[in-house]
């Protein structure tokens, strides 16, 4: 049975310059941190363009995926020929993107000396331009430019602090995506554009902003960091029924089909329509197997309706793992496909950030795995004013298992056929969230989505010793970064002290450097992704898949051929799907212990770290006497459990492959 209500067409108030409050704050709020709350749509991103363009402001703008790093690349460079009449070789001269894909194109460029470049480009990307200038990057590379590049010659200077004078602006964007272990990068900025100073408060000029439709209560953690309460600014957009239109009318209604394969179908006329009248449609899936294996279904039944394959774009994780492709079916696949440029979306999680469509007033869904994702994926439905149709496939089962999904179908059900404002839809999907909150937010007002889990505040102080000891900190940079070090780095050094007391017997010397060195490398690693396993097919396709997704679902292990990092198959991934997931697949993570050359090969899980603690006390029984060293084994202990990492690596990964960090 269907259950459908109106959420009303909403708007976010527009300055005679045509930008909103929040966009105005965001280029000139005086606070060094900010934490801004938009709704999607409401141009939070397109605030910094503005600040590029009139101000001429250089923005370093960090993103959480590639292929919204793209996006928004192309999306600047487009806006600033086609709105602002800029030359195309002026406007893709203020623009650099820094990610992995953009690395691979320098290569094939036969430019070498990559980090190099990106010193140069943070000081400018054009010597002596009057132009204010973007960089776009991904997380990884930004830190690795802090703290892994390899010195050369005249680079040793250049650091943390040469960027935050570099720019006037750092935007942690999608912050909702930050995992603990990997908000070290920034808690490095926000602590150090606050920190307190005899010429003035914090170093540089940078003013640290974190956008997001679907915030978390960052407030907590970045006290703890040791960043001042006072210097932080929460800017909120304030919704309202005139102004610049950011959604119109949604009739939202959840649906109780099957599969999301059979929702399609049965609003198939309604998508023809759309596609017909030059319009988007999207169709967002929970689960990566079940669009896969929907595909070839969907290569028949599409283009019955009079739908040209051509003009359908495939959009996962997977498809994204090369440049550009073509499905079986003729669907386009890949991560620098443009979006704007096809009529029907096939998708997954992977465009709830950031990614734009043309004129999608039509959305096919299932609700995602939290609030957030569920927000994120229906605000990216009916932009600018258009009125829209939002379906969200929901089940009994699913309900037994997210309270939360629970609570909005009980909503939904007592407000049929009503009218309903965003902000009531937003408070019930938050409710759930906040009263699991370790502290909850002192504003009332304020929406938020979760808390970042205590281990962030140690991952940070983890983060900032290894900046620590980066070559390009010397004197007097180093004692800058020792005077405003947050506590919980000041603990971890102390916690790692008392474990080196173990290398005081000869024989474990070498253990406790390997293991502290590995554990050091997991600080590195700002994400912790499953590594991915490329499947080659005898059809030419090549594509990189989670190993523990390939385990479950498929049986190319069991039956395709293994050749260095990639297996062989004849047909497609696709001709070799279970009949049934097989449920004892698992990750497992090799473990290291600091008193032991010996390992213990553990489920990665959420309950890795303690199963680590567990281990300590069993594995080698009689390499130490833990007698001598009650604190050295406490001290490991401590480190595992504040931060979470467990110093290992996976299991297809030798040793020896680590040598970088060791």
């Amino acid at each position: 049975m269907d259950r459908t209500l109106t959420v009303a067409r909403h708007a976010v108030p527009a300055g005679p310059d045509g930008l909103s409050p929040l966009q105005r704050a965001l280029i000139d709020d005086p606070a060094r941190v900010r934490i801004a709350e938009a709704p999607t749509g409401a141009g939070k991103s397109y605030a910094f363009q503005r600040a590029l363009r009139d101000q001429g402001q250089r923005i370093l703008f960090i993103v959480p995926t590639r292929r919204l790093a793209q996006n928004l690349a192309t999306g600047l460079i487009q806006d600033l020929i086609q709105t602002d009449n800029w030359t195309s070789t002026r406007a893709e001269g203020v623009v650099a993107l820094w990610s992995a894909d953009q690395t691979a194109l320098l290569k094939e460029q036969g430019i070498t000396q990559i980090s190099g470049l990106r010193l140069r480009q943070m000081a400018a990307l054009q010597l002596g331009s009057d132009d204010g200038e973007m960089i776009i990057a991904v997380p990884e590379v930004v830190s690795a430019l802090l703290t892994r590049r390899p010195l050369l010659p005249g680079q040793a200077a250049t650091g943390i602090l040469d960027l935050l004078e570099a720019f006037d602006h750092i935007v942690f964007d999608e912050f909702h995506s930050i995992e603990a272990r990997g908000f070290g990068l920034a808690a490095l900025f926000a602590r150090l554009v606050t920190a307190p100073r005899a010429e003035g408060v914090g170093f540089g000029r940078a003013k640290v902003s974190f956008l997001s439709a679907t915030p978390l209560d960052l407030l907590p953690t970045l006290v703890q960091v040791g960043v001042p309460e006072g210097q932080i600014s929460r800017l909120r957009e304030e919704v309202q029924t005139q102004g610049r239109f950011v959604h119109g009318d949604v009739r939202l209604t959840l649906t109780e089909d099957e599969r999301l394969y059979d929702l399609l179908l049965r609003q198939l006329p309604a998508v023809t329509a759309e596609l017909a009248a030059g319009r988007q449609v999207v169709v967002i899936y929970n689960a990566l197997v079940d669009l896969e294996r929907d595909l070839p279904a969907l290569a028949q039944r599409l283009p019955a309706a009079g739908i040209d394959p051509r003009r359908v774009l495939v959009v996962n994780s997977v498809r994204d793992s090369i440049a550009e492709g073509l499905h079986q079916g003729g669907f386009a696949t890949g991560r620098r496909r443009d979006p704007l440029a096809y009529d029907l979306i096939l998708a997954t999680a992977s465009v709830e950030m950031g990614v734009t469509f043309r004129n999608a007033n039509l959305m096919l869904m299932e609700p995602g795995f939290e609030p957030m994702n569920f927000l994120q994926r229906y605000g990216r439905a009916a932009r600018r004013g258009a009125d829209g149709q939002v379906f969200v496939r929901v089940d009994a089962a699913e309900q037994g298992r997210k309270p939360w999904l629970r609570e909005l179908s009980r909503w939904v059900e007592q407000r049929v056929d009503s009218v309903v404002e965003i902000q009531e839809l937003t408070q019930v999907l938050s409710r759930s969230v906040q009263q699991s909150f370790i502290s909850p937010p002192q504003d009332h007002n304020l929406v938020t989505f979760g808390q970042l889990p205590h281990q962030a505040v140690a991952c940070a102080g983890l983060y900032w010793n290894l900046l620590l000891d980066h070559p390009s900190n010397k004197e007097p940079r180093r004692g800058h970064l020792l005077v405003h070090r947050p506590s919980s780095s000041k603990h971890i050094y102390a916690l790692e002290q008392e474990v080196r007391e173990l290398a005081t017997e000869p024989e474990l010397a070498a253990c406790v450097q390997r293991w502290l060195a590995l554990f050091h490398a997991q600080g590195f690693d700002l994400r912790g992704i499953e590594p991915k396993v490329r499947v080659v097919s005898d059809t030419g396709e090549a594509l990189d898949y989670p190993r523990l997704w390939l385990q479950r679902e498929t049986e190319v292990f069991e039956r395709g051929i293994q050749s260095g990092d990639a297996i062989h198959i004849q047909g497609r991934v696709e001709d070799y799907w279970r009949e049934a997931r097989d449920h004892q697949a698992k990750r497992y993570w090799v473990c290291y212990f600091p008193h032991t050359i010996e390992t213990r090969r553990l489920v990665w899980d959420p309950t890795l770290s303690k199963s680590w603690c567990k281990a300590l006390e069993d594995v080698a029984p009689y390499a130490v006497d833990w007698d001598d060293y009650p604190q050295a084994l406490q001290a490991a202990k401590t480190l595992i459990r504040l931060t979470g990492l467990v110093p290992g690596h996976d299991p297809e990964l030798s040793l020896d492959a680590l040598h970088g960090v060791l």
